[in-house]
């Protein structure tokens, strides 16, 4: 199994913050990110959740919903996960 820092490293070509690797290496899926805007949100999310897919399929939902207000949010959301 490869290691979460090694896994986000891939992905974005950084390092993750620590509340990045909390949150895809803790035993029970995070309810809330509190975090300030431009910390990386919505790559915690996402490659979080691609982590655990991976590596914990029978822990982890087989769908990532966003429910998001407004339509540039989602825009935004869906631009950055296709990266």
């Amino acid at each position: 199994m490869v290691e979460f820092k090694d896994f986000w490293q891939d992905i974005t070509g950084n390092p993750p913050f620590p509340y990045q690797e909390r949150f895809a290496t803790a035993p029970e899926l995070t309810q809330q990110l509190n975090v300030i805007t431009g910390a990386g949100k919505t790559a915690t999310v996402v490659v979080g959740w691609l982590w655990r897919r991976k590596y914990y399929p029978d822990m982890t939902p087989k769908h990532l919903v966003y429910c998001l207000p407004m339509r540039t949010l989602v825009e935004q959301t869906y631009g950055e996960t296709e990266k």
